[in-house]
């Protein structure tokens, strides 16, 4: 009897519990500048700097990207040279298909399970395609929600953009994504909102994803920088727009990648980083 209890002892001890365990994760979130301006964009067009992204994406090896303004010739290029290691979710703009920008997500599909997918338009009716308030164009979010096959524990992930012009329609943007997360996103659920924002986090417009319990990785990261995100293309003093915001993770590091790979700027956005424990 006390051999078998010795033995279950240290059975047990040497049992290891993934499921308990925290598993760090990389998620980039990247404003690719669509492919239809290569006039206006000239030698920052999508053709010049198709390569570096690609060299980016290689490089970093996220497990799960979050993209913004993202046309279906950019997603098809990724998706071809990454059909190995990454699948897609989300739906373009302009017509809930293919048309249009996609906030696309990319993920890892040997470390996470897709269990649920959907596009929000950010507008007074967003289950279907429409213009949000006093918008020009269609502005969406990409909601996934994601089992780790490593340790079992889900994940939602917002993919968003803003509109960069109308203040009236970020307000009502952002009152939505709150509606939808609450709506959404069981208790206990962690919850990563990332995108371009066109909006400092000092916008008290903020103050609303705050009281949700959303916080900037970039302010609580212990390592962290505090780097402007758009750039212009170097045309542009720059701002600090793109973010990532939280609930329920432990954040690792925060960065924003201002490297080239090659070329001077691979978008008019520098991509955000974080490193988190899921």
């Amino acid at each position: 009897m006390k051999k078998l209890l010795l033995f279950m002892i240290l059975t047990v001890g040497m049992t290891r519990l993934p499921s308990l365990e925290a598993q760090q994760i990389k998620v980039i979130s990247f404003n690719i500048q669509n492919s239809g301006h290569t006039k206006a964009d000239g030698k920052n067009a999508w053709h010049i700097r198709r390569n570096a992204v690609m060299k980016m994406i290689e490089k970093e090896a996220p497990d799960i990207m979050g993209l913004q303004e993202a046309l279906l010739d950019q997603l098809s290029s990724i998706d071809q040279l990454f059909r190995n290691k990454y699948r897609r979710t989300g739906v373009g703009a302009d017509n809930g298909l293919t048309r249009g920008e996609h906030n696309a997500i990319y993920y890892d599909k040997t470390k996470f399970k897709l269990i649920s997918t959907k596009t929000r338009w950010l507008s007074a009716t967003p289950q279907r395609v429409s213009n949000g308030w006093d918008s020009r164009h269609p502005y969406i979010v990409t909601i996934a929600r994601f089992r780790s096959t490593e340790s079992g524990k889900e994940l939602y992930y917002f993919n968003t953009r803003l509109d960069p012009e109308s203040n009236i329609s970020r307000v009502e943007s952002i009152n939505l994504l709150v509606e939808l997360i609450q709506k959404e996103v069981p208790e206990g659920i962690p919850v990563i909102l990332g995108g371009d924002f066109g909006l400092e986090t000092l916008s008290h417009l903020f103050d609303k994803l705050k009281n949700e319990g959303l916080e900037s990785a970039r302010d609580i990261a212990p390592r962290k920088d505090y780097k402007n995100t758009y750039n212009g293309f170097g045309n542009d003093d720059g701002s600090m727009v793109d973010h990532f915001l939280t609930r329920d993770i432990n954040i690792l590091r925060f960065r924003t990648m201002t490297k080239g790979y090659g070329v001077p700027y691979i978008s008019d956005h520098y991509p955000i980083v974080m490193d988190i424990e899921l």
